[in-house]
């Protein structure tokens, strides 16, 4: 039954072939790593503003990671050139950030694995209607492996989620690796929605176009009041709250008291989600508790550093040494050990092996992060 359900949710989806995950997209997305391990890839090219899944996949793999860095932090935009990707086995692609940015890449000629946890609705997208700027990502037109979380955008249980493949890549033994780090006793209430959600978009396709459109007009009436929206995927607002005169946490504090609840709030920015059921009166409410924050003098925004500290050993050396925890003031100049990551955007500041400079940690500083695991002395 499970077997039927995923082969009618591949066809939904344009995939060869899809496979559920009750374990997230993380579970979707160390499996798809560790059947690219199977077949010789050692070394991952990836953007520095990846999911923590994709450092603990690399510690419990022993793969090597060579990071491309954003020109700005948390953001997936990177370079995906020959050049950059030189001597990496294979890609690991963001296709839609936490401020909703994207990464675009052509054939890169290696095998790719697309973090899309934030995208599955876009396979449903008019394109004539909403533009080609976010793609799914069995539409990139070349092989993928894509992980992508149901329950983010779509009516589907937490932990709902899928791990499509395109065709052009190698598959048979996904579910192998899937029980490498998933349960035997998955949750099928998680499975049992995500096959409800294919008789549901089968009888109303156009339910995320209208959700998109809803979304689309909320932004355009908050930018007639005067709101910076940045730029996002359909599905999402981004609203730089220095411009208003609020930090972003305070912005968000503010329309929590209202009962709207941000899915990612920082010093600059809060960041609406919303689903493929979203109603106009779900943005209508979220427009009247935006219109009652009053408007204050302009802050500068904090600039966040993109951090390149150096790899003194590899992530799985790091995470299974000898540990401590030190206050962050106190690590310069320590080694990281462990996966420190605020979440959301659940995204690791100093990756574990990387020795922590000063830069490094008042990156750690902003992100809220106080404490942070490093190797013991002697190590």
């Amino acid at each position: 039954v499970i077997a039927q359900s995923e082969a009618i949710a591949a066809r939904i989806f344009g995939a060869e072939r899809t496979c559920y995950s009750a374990g997230g997209s993380t579970l979707a997305i160390q499996a798809a790593l560790a059947l690219l391990k199977s077949q010789g890839c050692r070394k991952i090219a990836a953007g520095r503003c990846s999911h923590r899944s994709l450092v603990s996949a690399a510690a419990l793999l022993d793969l090597d990671i060579l990071w491309l860095y954003p020109k700005e932090y948390p953001t997936a935009a990177v370079d995906c050139s020959g050049q950059a990707l030189e001597g990496a086995d294979a890609l690991f692609l963001t296709n839609i950030d936490y401020y909703g940015g994207t990464c675009r890449a052509e054939n890169p000629g290696i095998p790719v694995v697309c973090d899309n946890a934030h995208g599955a609705y876009l396979r449903f997208v008019s394109k004539a209607a909403f533009g080609r700027d976010y793609l799914h990502p069995m539409e990139f037109g070349y092989p993928v492996i894509s992980a992508e979380s149901a329950h983010k955008t779509l009516p589907a249980l937490t932990g709902a989620a899928y791990l499509h493949f395109s065709k052009g890549t190698e598959h048979s033994r996904a579910k192998e690796m899937m029980a490498l780090f998933g349960s035997s006793s998955p949750s099928y209430l998680i499975l049992d929605s995500l096959d409800k959600f294919n008789d549901r978009i089968a009888t109303d396709i156009d339910c995320v176009n209208r959700a998109c459109a809803s979304v689309a007009k909320l932004k355009s009436d908050l930018a007639a009041m005067g709101f910076i929206i940045r730029k996002s995927d359909p599905l999402r607002i981004t609203i730089n709250t220095r411009a208003w005169g609020w930090r972003g946490v305070e912005f968000a504090a503010q329309l929590r008291a209202s009962g709207v609840e941000c899915e990612m709030a920082d010093e600059n920015y809060i960041v609406l989600l919303f689903s493929a059921i979203t109603t106009v009166e779900d943005c209508q409410r979220a427009f009247t508790a935006l219109s009652l924050i009053g408007q204050r003098a302009a802050l500068p925004m904090v600039q966040y550093p993109v951090i390149q500290p150096k790899q003194e050993m590899s992530v799985r050396e790091a995470v299974f040494a000898a540990h401590r925890t030190l206050p962050v003031e106190q690590a310069v100049g320590e080694i990281c050990g462990g996966i420190q990551s605020p979440c959301p955007p659940c995204i690791p500041i100093v990756m574990p092996g990387e020795r922590i400079d000063a830069e490094a940690a008042e990156a750690l500083r902003l992100y809220g992060v106080k404490d942070i695991t490093v190797l013991s002395r002697g190590q």
